[in-house]
């Protein structure tokens, strides 16, 4: 592991100490997952527009820019400010993203999902975010500010860690037991109305597993 990703390790693990309900996770995302979190976009051929929520401390973010065609445009969404200084300072400074920052075709967005704005908007959404730390209104309002701004045909990408939601649901008490199984019941139909496809990944801090949606312009939330 290089200094860099050391470090990110350390300041991921402080603000999940500070933060735990909005980090949802004790260290980044393995390049394992980043590459099958980004599988659909990597395949895809033509002018492209990209939109990573739950940035993080970069490890999707890096992966992204080195798989950026050269017309593509990227928008980063993280509001966590030590992860915001991370990503401007040690992630989109690296030159894989050195022309796209210049042309203007990368920019990070520091506001919450919710306000992120558009319609029909982007070719594919690659979500680090933390869905089973949230509560059941924050999901929904997730779930619909990302279809929102999807094309007809675009793609989400997310993933959840193998097994935490009924782990979660297992060892939560009270209200954190019923938030936790509320969100994973609205997780489950999701899933099963919009999946369109699922990976492990074993090479991961722990194993998590992708999942990819298409909305296809049905009305379900």
């Amino acid at each position: 592991m290089d200094v860099m990703a050391v470090g990110q390790h350390i300041r991921f693990l402080k603000e999940y100490v500070s933060e735990p309900n909005i980090v949802g996770a004790v260290a980044p995302s393995s390049q394992f997952l980043a590459a099958a979190l980004c599988w659909p976009y990597q395949n895809h051929q033509r002018k492209c527009r990209v939109l990573e929520v739950g940035a993080g401390t970069g490890p999707i973010t890096r992966y992204l820019g080195s798989i950026l065609g050269p017309d593509d445009e990227l928008d980063v969404c993280e509001i966590q400010p030590e992860f915001i200084k991370t990503l401007r300072q040690d992630i989109l400074t690296q030159p894989d993203f050195a022309e796209a920052v210049a042309s203007k075709r990368v920019n990070l967005l520091t506001c919450p999902v919710q306000e992120i704005e558009g319609v029909d908007k982007y070719d594919f959404v690659i979500s680090g975010l933390p869905l089973t730390a949230f509560a059941l209104r924050d999901v929904h309002d997730v779930f619909k500010v990302i279809r929102r701004c999807l094309k007809p045909e675009g793609v989400l990408s997310y993933f959840e860690y193998v097994g935490f939601r009924a782990m979660s649901s297992a060892f939560a008490v009270g209200s954190r037991r019923k938030r936790v199984r509320h969100v994973s019941a609205y997780l489950n139909r999701k899933i099963r109305t919009h999946q369109i496809d699922c990976k492990t990944i074993f090479r991961n801090v722990m194993p998590a597993r992708a999942r990819y949606f298409m909305f296809n312009g049905t009305s379900e939330l």
